[in-house]
């Protein structure tokens, strides 16, 4: 074979290709509409998160483990030691089994299709839920104000379209004393690849095909309002990550974990 052909074949296969996969996602996503693409992610996310879950189970106990001591802003639930949590973006329930038993829990997902995941694995719980509210995390009108003692994010603050709107958010529904618990991949550091890398992936098909942006500094808007929280404590951290071959988790390598108290 010709030097021109197999040059002509690498050019097809490392370049056109992918644009032609993109387009071709483009036009479903066009044409059947925001459905199509929230059951994908369902679907994609539900299956991903089998493996990203066993790999972090253990270091997110931890990070929740002091939600046990935290003590309810209701009296009579105090006094049962029950907790009120709100969850956004539950997804199919992963974080379930971190949660103080009987706890009262809220969820706000905008997704429907994660909805019946969710409560297959309800079954299996402890926790309960008052509320399925399908509505996104910048307008959560439908719980009260200062109503909630916990609120929890996990993986979820990539995908809003408005952070600072839902910080707002989290701080409305927050009693006072109230713990906000987040746990989210962020920017890396200026200059390495990865930062880079998320700043075209973003700009260009992550945000369009997956509704995440892999280039948000979410640590640092958490801590820019000192109207929001009185106290932030946060760090980063890199999960560790599989040594069987290449993983989309290595996009997200870069995480945060912390507790702001309102």
């Amino acid at each position: 074979m010709a030097t021109s052909d197999v040059m002509f074949q690498g050019v097809f296969y490392y370049c056109l290709v992918p644009i032609l996969i993109q387009f071709f996602i483009f036009t479903l996503l066009n044409k059947y509409g925001t459905s199509m693409k929230e059951r994908l992610i369902s679907v994609f996310w539900n299956h991903a998160m089998i493996k990203y879950h066993a790999a972090l189970r253990d270091m997110k106990k931890v990070h929740f483990n002091s939600m046990k001591y935290h003590k309810s802003a209701d009296l009579y639930l105090r006094n049962k030691g029950l907790l009120r949590i709100l969850e956004i973006g539950a997804g199919s329930g992963a974080n379930f089994e971190f949660f103080p038993p009987n706890s009262k829990l809220i969820v706000v997902e905008p997704n429907a299709f994660f909805e019946p995941l969710f409560y297959e694995r309800q079954k299996k719980s402890l926790t309960k839920v008052d509320k399925f509210l399908l509505t996104c995390a910048e307008d959560m009108k439908e719980v009260e104000d200062n109503s909630m003692d916990v609120v929890v994010s996990t993986l979820v603050l990539c995908s809003v379209r408005d952070l600072k709107q839902t910080l707002k958010e989290v701080h409305r529904v927050l009693a006072k004393g109230g713990k906000f618990y987040y746990w989210e991949h962020v920017h890396d550091a200026p200059g390495t690849w990865l930062h880079f890398v998320q700043n075209l992936l973003t700009y260009t098909v992550w945000d369009l095909i997956f509704g995440c942006h892999l280039n948000r500094n979410i640590d640092d808007v958490v801590a820019e309002d000192v109207n929001l929280f009185s106290h932030v404590d946060q760090k980063r951290f890199d999960i560790p990550l599989s040594k069987d071959g290449w993983s989309a988790w290595k996009l997200v390598r870069v995480h945060v974990m912390g507790v702001a108290t309102k």
